[in-house]
């Protein structure tokens, strides 16, 4: 069960209880105990893979008997013995955009026969929290690297570099969209000395995610076949299609005797931000990660890996339905303060930029002419930023789209801004402290006992706004992060122009139903109470046995 989920948002409905309702007919309806059905053997010799590769099966009987080897070869892989898997295997179901409440409900209703059966039955079901922005890209960064956003400078999917902006006229570090060509330049952009999974396990795959830095040649195995499907997906509205690519990879990859897989499942939240988190096509692609898991373990049985696996179901962030959109860079272009937004960045002498992730959270920064006297390259704090707006900042703040403004207040604290007041986080010595100063805008009351990290997500788990101390601090640590970052109002989002199709489902704010995730795994006993998406890394390194790393955010739980 996983315990303490988020419930819908406002406006929004639950999945039908009854799951015949939903189901289209590629969802095997055995009843609920018996066993999955197994992926067909494929031929022998010369055959196209389930990616789309050449590959070719050989088996030889050694001279003078013995039992047969078989070996696989494609062209992008070295030969490996299928007959002699023995190692770990570190296995991810990236199901991007998931909900807790939505794959609970699922599961209770019966529509997910086979996480039930092989993950949660023998295994356990809890809830995370993600990371500030709950977005696509960067919230992929907790499992891949063990770390925040912030930690790695790279704090949303589109950001501004204060320092890089004012030192360089056409630096390439000045300012970045991962949404588009620039996504290219994610791996380039997290720093060198926090390693990825991939350079760390010997045998690792990649399957759809943007984060490919370490993998070894070929291990890339939607490198060629993502941008087309990508493309068409966003023409035809069709993401299963996407989906079942990721399931061909991932059940051909087995073949190839892995350590370590990352494989994204794009559906659920591609269809949640075209309809939205509740609708038929959504569940839909619940179900079909369903099947995928019951085609990877009957596989896994079959080459005697699944004792030795770890399968881990999870995800980047949830979603809101969103009925309303407001544009936060026109808003502030129409009161005349020229505005750099994206694709809209060839400007001369901007005065303000505003770079949105997931379409709930937006970095605004104060440019040209808006900082006074204050050195350009440095951010200004919440009363130089009122005071630089002036009246537009009071109409902004007032917005019915707004739900929360943030800035920082001094060295190490940051001021947290609502229509109905403003609270303070700060770190002191000892830890995080939060104090509300006129109204209580995160609903924590006061927490003035300073509290390390752990303490910090223990007191704000079950809140509005889990970990949102720490997450606030991590943001506004880095270069990249914005002068002021602004959260929208669930039902709302900050982003309308060049948005095609149109978003009715938005996330990347520190709203619980954006920033709660799902964490189902085949294991138990691992160490209780809240726990956030970036504890997996050093986890999965340590079960695998190998050494967790001491540079990151999270920390160990078995």
């Amino acid at each position: 069960m996983l315990t303490g989920t988020p419930g819908p948002a406002a406006g929004t409905s639950r999945p039908a209880a009854s799951a015949a309702s939903a189901r289209t007919g590629r969802l095997s309806r055995r009843p609920r105990g018996c066993p999955p059905f197994a992926a067909k053997p494929g031929p022998s010799g010369p055959t196209r893979g389930n990616c789309g590769y050449l590959v070719l099966i050989r088996t030889r009987t050694p001279a003078g008997g013995g039992q047969k080897r078989t070996t696989v070869v494609s062209h992008n892989s070295q030969p490996r013995k299928v007959g002699s898997m023995s190692r770990k295997l570190a296995l991810i179901y990236l199901v991007d955009g998931a909900r807790a409440d939505v794959m609970q409900q699922l599961l209770d209703d019966g529509d997910l026969p086979n996480i039930q059966e092989y993950v949660v039955c023998n295994g356990t079901s809890r809830l995370a929290t993600t990371v500030m922005p709950s977005a696509t890209g960067p919230a992929y960064l907790p499992f891949m690297t063990g770390c925040y956003p912030g930690t790695l400078n790279i704090p949303g999917l589109r950001w501004l570099d204060r320092r890089e902006y004012f030192a360089k006229a056409l630096g390439r570090y000045r300012f970045r969209s991962y949404n588009g060509p620039e996504a290219g330049m994610f791996d380039g952009d997290m720093p060198p000395e926090h390693p990825t999974m991939y350079e760390i396990f010997d045998n690792p795959y990649n399957i759809l995610s943007l984060i490919t830095r370490g993998l070894p040649r070929g291990h890339n195995l939607t490198a060629w076949s993502k941008p087309f499907a990508y493309v068409r997906a966003h023409l035809t509205h069709n993401w299963h299609r996407v989906d079942a690519l990721s399931r061909r990879c991932l059940l051909s990859c087995l073949d190839r005797d892995p350590d370590f897989i990352y494989a994204v499942f794009p559906a659920v939240d591609s269809f949640s931000h075209l309809q939205h988190p509740h609708h038929d096509q959504t569940l839909q692609a619940y179900r079909n990660v369903d099947i995928s898991v019951g085609e990877v373990v009957a596989k896994l049985k079959r080459l005697g890996r699944w004792d030795d696996t770890l399968l881990i179901l999870t995800a980047d962030h949830g979603l809101t339905a969103t009925h309303t959109h407001m544009d936060l860079g026109q808003f502030f272009q129409k009161r005349g303060l020229d505005t750099l937004t994206y694709p809209g960045i060839w400007k001369l002498r901007p005065q303000m930029s505003v770079m949105i992730s997931g379409n709930s959270y937006g970095l605004v920064y104060l440019l040209h002419g808006m900082n006074g006297e204050r050195d350009p390259a440095q951010p200004p704090l919440d009363a130089e930023i009122k005071t630089a707006l002036g009246p537009v900042w009071d109409e902004l703040l007032g917005r019915e789209e707004i739900d929360l403004l943030i800035a920082q207040r001094g060295p190490q604290a940051y001021a947290v801004m609502a229509a109905r007041g403003t609270g303070v986080i700060e770190r002191v010595t000892g830890g995080l402290t939060y104090r509300p100063e006129n109204g209580d805008p995160l609903g924590l009351g006061s927490l003035t006992t300073p509290m390390d990290d752990r303490e910090a997500l223990a007191a704000t788990f079950a809140s509005d706004y889990p970990d949102i101390l720490v997450q606030v601090e991590n943001c506004f640590n880095c270069s990249r992060g914005g002068d002021l970052v602004a959260i929208a109002r669930n039902g709302y989002d900050l982003r309308s122009s060049f948005e095609w199709p149109e978003h009715h489902g938005s996330h990347g704010s520190l709203h619980r139903e954006h920033m709660i995730v799902p964490v189902i795994y085949n294991r138990q006993d691992w160490a209780e109470g809240p726990m956030r998406t970036v504890d997996l890394f050093n986890t999965i390194l340590k079960w695998s046995g190998r050494t967790p790393l001491e540079n990151t955010d999270g920390r160990t739980l078995c």
